[in-house]
């Protein structure tokens, strides 16, 4: 069976992540790992600055990670990058990849809600912008993700439907609905401008979510369309390096993958690997 010693979605405790960067690579080196990819959150002018790099910032990860990279040769291979949301204007001039994300429910007169927030707030707001109809605001959430891929394409599409996690709770909708239907036109957009969605276990870490993003019937529709997916635990704690990575291998394949993606120990950014 396939074991995944990569991950390309790394925090740390520049922006909300736990732990020093040098200690995650060293939990990597723990593990077997052969390559490293750092993703820390970009600035977004209009969060609060807990959820960016701020300028200063910015170039103290960057220049820290290029040293690493640096120290660490031979042993790692570690890779640059940011998770640049579609409400930041990062551009990703200087790195080596970027992942692209959504985390915010925006309204037709530009106010947002945070999908992996304060599920009270992001109910409200349902309530208040689409007049409680989530079937409407999931619709928003996908076309608003598409249209971001489309312009700014990333390496890696990140955690499709977060916009599940407080549902998972709350019960607001039925995951077989509007989720998968918006989801998957949002997928026939997306995979032409980037081909590469992650299969996320960062929630099952941090907020005990049941399965990885996406959910099944999302996933095997990647596959149907011909796209790539890559193994991610959206890492923000050292120790939970390879959360629910023993699972992720089996999830790809109860999707019809054959193979996968992971960060490549040398020049390439992506190497395949068989999944079975």
């Amino acid at each position: 069976m396939y074991m995944i010693r990569s991950n390309p979605h790394t925090h740390t405790d520049y922006v909300d992540g736990k732990s020093p960067a040098r200690d995650m690579i060293k939990r990597a080196l723990e593990l077997g790992f052969t390559s490293l990819g750092f993703s820390e959150h970009a600035y977004q002018p209009d969060i609060e600055p807990l959820y960016g790099l701020t300028d200063p910032n910015r170039k103290r990860y960057i220049n820290e990670i290029l040293s690493l990279r640096r120290e660490y040769e031979g042993r790692i291979r570690i890779w640059l990058g940011l998770e640049i949301d579609r409400m930041s204007p990062e551009s990703g001039e200087g790195l080596d990849y970027f992942i692209g994300a959504n985390h915010y429910l925006t309204s037709r007169n530009g106010d947002f809600a945070a999908v992996d927030g304060d599920a009270d707030l992001l109910e409200a707001y349902v309530a208040r912008a689409f007049d409680g109809s989530w079937d409407r605001a999931i619709e928003r959430y996908f076309k608003d993700y598409a249209d971001f891929v489309e312009k700014k394409p990333p390496a890696i599409i990140a955690h499709f439907d977060l916009i599940c996690k407080s549902n998972r709770k709350r019960h607001w909708f039925k995951e077989d609905g509007a989720l998968i239907d918006c989801g998957k036109e949002a997928m026939r957009l997306m995979i032409r401008s980037c081909r590469v969605l992650e299969v996320n276990t960062g929630g099952m870490a941090r907020s005990g979510q049941p399965c990885p993003y996406p959910v099944q019937p999302l996933l095997a529709f990647w596959r149907e369309l011909g796209g790539q997916v890559i193994p991610s635990s959206d890492c923000h704690r050292a120790h939970q390096l390879d959360a629910f990575f023993d699972i992720a291998p089996e999830y790809m394949r109860a999707a019809g993958f054959t193979e996968c993606l992971a960060l490549g120990k040398g020049d390439r950014l992506f190497e395949t690997v068989s999944l079975m």
